[in-house]
C-alpha cells in the first residue's frame, strides 16, 4: 500500500523526470555540433555501465537477471532508438524530431496485443489515426523551411523502436528488477558505440571544452532522468507517470523555437496538437489483459 509519504516523494521525482528527460534532448541536440553519434552514444551508456552494477551490490540486487535474450534484444532496440534520436537532431530542427519520435504512444497501442498480450481497446483506434494524421502534418512539404530527409525517417523509427522497447520493459519488468533493465540499456547501448567509435576518422576522445561539457550533461542528464522515473514509478501508477512525461514535448519543442530560432508553420502546430492530444488520451486509457 502507498504511504501518503511516498507519494509525496513520488511527485517530487514525478516532477524531475520529465526535465531531466528534456534537458537531456537538448543536450544530445547541442553536443551534435561538437561531436559524433557515437561519442554521445559512449557517453550516455558509459557512465550507467560503470554505475548500475554499484548500486545493484549495495542494494543485494540481482544484476543479470533472467530472459537474457530478451532484456539484450530489449537494450538494444532502447540503444538504437537513442542513437537514430540523436542522428535526427543533427539532421532536423529539435522540436520537430520530438515531435515525430512522440509517435509511440500510438505505436505502442498497435503492437501491444502481439507482444504483451495485451488487447487495444477500440476506443484507442481514433487516437491512433489521429497521431498518425498529426504525423503527415508535420511532415507533409508545405513549405521549403525543413526540406524532408533521413533525420525524419530516423525520427519515425527511433520512435517505433522506443514502443518495442516499452512493451519489452513492461514484459520482462514481471521478472527483472529496474536496474537490471537499465543495465541492459547501458551495456548494449556502450557496446553498439564503442565499434564505429573506434574506428571513425574523428578522435576518440572530445576535442574541445565545449564537447566536454556536452558529453558530461548528456552523461548526468541520463542518469538523472533515469533515477527519477524509476523512482516515480515505484511509488506512482504508470498511468498517471507516462501522461506526466509528456510535458517533455512541449518543453523540448518550445526551446527549439524560442532560443534556437527553429521554424514555427501552422501544420506543425496542427501535428503536434494531434500528435500530443492523442498520446495522453492512449497513456490514459486502462490496460487490459487476456
Amino acid at each position: 500500500m502507498t504511504t501518503p509519504r511516498s507519494t509525496s516523494g513520488g511527485l517530487v521525482w514525478l516532477c524531475l523526470a520529465p526535465l531531466f528527460y528534456s534537458a537531456l534532448s537538448v543536450s544530445a541536440k547541442l553536443a551534435g555540433s561538437h561531436l559524433s553519434v557515437w561519442q554521445i552514444s559512449v557517453g550516455r551508456f558509459g557512465l550507467g555501465l560503470l554505475v548500475v552494477p554499484i548500486i545493484v551490490k549495495v542494494l543485494g540486487l540481482s544484476l543479470w537477471g533472467r530472459q537474457r535474450f530478451l532484456l539484450t534484444a530489449r537494450g538494444l532496440c532502447g540503444a538504437t532508438a537513442f542513437l537514430l534520436l540523436v542522428a535526427a537532431f543533427q539532421k532536423i530542427p529539435l522540436s520537430i524530431a520530438m515531435v515525430l519520435f512522440y509517435l509511440y504512444p500510438a505505436i505502442t497501442a498497435i503492437l501491444s496485443p502481439w507482444v504483451t498480450g495485451e488487447p487495444t481497446a477500440k476506443i484507442a483506434w481514433p487516437f491512433i489515426g489521429s497521431a498518425f494524421i498529426g504525423t503527415s502534418l508535420v511532415l507533409w512539404p508545405f513549405e521549403a523551411s525543413v526540406a524532408f530527409n533521413l533525420g525524419h525517417l530516423f525520427a519515425v523509427c527511433s520512435s517505433l523502436l522506443c514502443a518495442l522497447t516499452l512493451l519489452l520493459v513492461r514484459k520482462l519488468g514481471r521478472e527483472n528488477n529496474i536496474y537490471t533493465l537499465f543495465f541492459y540499456l547501458c551495456l548494449t547501448g556502450t557496446l553498439a558505440g564503442l565499434g564505429p567509435l573506434l574506428m571513425q576518422e574523428l578522435p576518440i576522445l572530445p576535442a574541445s571544452t565545449a564537447a566536454w561539457f556536452g558529453i558530461t550533461a548528456v552523461a548526468v542528464f541520463s542518469i538523472g532522468a533515469q533515477l527519477s522515473i524509476n523512482q516515480a514509478l515505484v511509488r506512482i501508477p504508470a498511468a498517471k507517470v507516462s501522461v506526466v512525461m509528456t510535458v517533455e514535448v512541449p518543453l523540448v519543442a518550445c526551446f527549439g523555437v524560442l532560443i534556437l530560432g527553429e521554424p514555427l508553420s501552422w501544420h506543425f502546430i496542427a501535428g503536434t496538437l494531434l500528435i500530443f492530444s492523442s498520446g495522453t488520451a492512449l497513456n490514459l486509457m486502462p490496460v487490459r489483459s487476456n
